[in-house]
């Protein structure tokens, strides 16, 4: 994992908001947007602008099908983020 990766994706964790979607997607597996607010509950603007953090940093894959956009945890971003761990403890 590259140097410029790593911070993005430490930055999108480092939000509690962002935390927080990333738990209810991962025990959904599968969750619209929509229903993020339910957990979340934020304007739509801001929603927006964590969804593209989530998005950007790689942790979260989106896919729009008709007006909805449906999120998943991108698993091999996590295994990336799980392996530069490793390799910190080894050290």
């Amino acid at each position: 994992m590259d140097t410029k990766s790593l911070v993005k994706l430490a930055k999108s964790l480092s939000d509690p908001t962002r935390l927080r979607m990333l738990q209810e997607i991962a025990r959904a597996q599968r969750l619209g947007c929509a229903n993020l607010y339910e957990f979340v509950p934020i304007s739509q603007p801001s929603m927006s602008q964590h969804v593209k953090a989530l998005v950007d940093a790689g942790l979260v894959n989106s896919c729009k099908e008709g007006r909805n956009m449906y999120l998943t945890i991108n698993t091999e971003k996590l295994q990336e983020l799980e392996s530069f761990l490793q390799l910190l403890k080894m050290s």
